[in-house]
């Protein structure tokens, strides 16, 4: 006779199995009816709720998150936002993308002091380049396609480590897009900006993660308390995006020719005060206007300025 579900010697019939079966079952009513409820997630953080990536608007994949409601002590993210598709607002081309413009950001000043937190502060690569720093191209009027079935979507995904949040500067494209922010051993209060908007906090749990709605500009995520290195999320409705190497080199591929006005950002630079918190300018940003040929590869040296 089997046993009971839940009990010492279950044998399949248990919650476990049961919840499994429902991934697989048509009659979810019929499985609901004899597990125990899950707990509500979706009010544990007050922020995002319904219908995350899968469609499902009960949970993660197939309804109950990957380990159940404890696993690791982490809490299944929601959504309350909807991810409308639309199309470029430039005309897309199959042909004539031959044209490329590529080149090296550059510090010549003097290289800020590097802080405990070594994302906090300006990463400098070999012969003075700029490492991390995101070059784009913002205004289009004929380019290739943004994502699609042949392109991935770039971005976002933030990581904690200790007092740092990593990479300092990434890209989401295309938009709406998300940002996925994963924690470590130690839980955090993260304050997260979007671009025009309010602040909201978020409570990132051991080994959890939070996943925040992304806009057309720039969204700041930092600790409440301001002893996490920031990092920034650029939403861009654009599919020229680079992010500079360890040498400060980028490249742009697939233009249509003509004259370009190139963004060069750089995420601003980090002081610390004496009980620890992180204190933050402004953005370096930096145009240059950039004309390239018929199957031409134009090369530019962007020196950013010193602050």
């Amino acid at each position: 006779m089997a046993e009971p579900a839940g009990a010492d010697h279950d044998e399949g019939a248990g919650l476990l199995a049961q919840a499994s079966v429902s991934l697989m079952s048509s009659d979810r009513n019929t499985v609901a009816a004899t597990a125990k409820p899950a707990r509500n997630r979706r009010a544990s953080r007050g922020d995002p709720p319904a219908g995350g990536f899968g469609g499902d608007p009960d949970g993660g994949f197939g309804g109950d998150p990957y380990g159940g409601t404890s696993y690791a002590h982490w809490t299944a993210p929601v959504f309350n936002y909807v991810n409308t598709i639309r199309g470029p607002r430039f005309a897309v081309a199959t042909t004539g993308l031959d044209s490329t413009i590529e080149g090296t950001v550059m510090w010549p000043g003097r290289v800020p002091p590097r802080l405990a937190c070594a994302t906090a502060s300006v990463a400098i690569g070999a012969n003075h380049g700029v490492a991390g720093a995101i070059v784009y191209i913002e205004h289009v009027t004929t380019g290739r396609a943004i994502g699609g079935t042949t392109r991935a979507p770039i971005g976002s995904m933030i990581a904690k480590h200790g007092c740092m949040l990593g990479p300092t500067a990434q890209i989401s494209v295309p938009l709406p897009g998300s940002v996925a922010i994963h924690g470590d051993a130690q839980r955090a209060r993260l304050r997260i900006t979007p671009p025009g908007g309010t602040a909201k906090v978020y409570d990132l749990q051991e080994g959890g993660l939070v996943i925040a709605e992304v806009k057309l500009g720039v969204t700041k995520i930092e600790g409440e308390d301001g002893r996490l290195a920031a990092a920034w999320v650029l939403g861009l409705e654009t599919p020229y995006v680079a992010v500079t190497d360890d040498t400060g080199r980028f490249r742009l591929e697939q233009l249509a020719p003509g004259t370009y006005d190139v963004t060069i950002w750089q995420a601003p630079i980090a002081t610390a005060a004496a009980d620890g918190t992180l204190a933050y300018g402004a953005p370096i940003v930096v145009h240059r206007s950039v004309r390239v040929g018929v199957k031409q590869t134009q090369t530019i040296s962007v020196a950013l300025p010193s602050m």
